[in-house]
């Protein structure tokens, strides 16, 4: 059998696809709960996709931001609660302590996320 070499389109189409690096996967549900992990597209192609791109991601980010919000803020709050409760029932000091950090990091993070939900609808246009 013989067999014929690849025509040249054939052979740089082929190199083209494999040079195309794989699709990153997708986070995990926990992670895309409490994370606006993944929630924003990469602009690419000319200046027109580019600003559809950019409007779909303000259209996603105007939507669940005040879910990772609200999400944050109860999280903040309950954790808040086990510190003050801890505190009252005479718990260790080192206890409260390794309670303290989480509790102030996911006071930021709510207050980070409810500004900028809040500049987000103020934004909108």
């Amino acid at each position: 059998m013989n067999r014929l070499p690849p025509s040249p389109d054939v052979a740089t189409n082929a190199n083209a696809d494999a040079a195309v690096a794989p699709a990153a996967p997708k986070p995990g549900l926990l992670k895309r709960y409490l994370l606006p992990v993944g929630l924003c597209d990469e602009p690419q192609g000319d200046i027109f996709a580019t600003h559809a791109v950019r409007r779909r991601n303000l259209d996603r980010l105007r939507r669940f931001m005040p879910h990772y919000a609200r999400v944050h803020t109860l999280l903040a709050s309950a954790l808040l609660g086990v510190c003050s409760t801890a505190d009252a029932s005479e718990a260790s000091g080192w206890l409260v302590a390794a309670a303290a950090v989480p509790t102030a990091g996911e006071v930021m993070l709510a207050i980070v996320f409810g500004c900028m939900a809040v500049v987000l609808r103020a934004g909108r246009v």
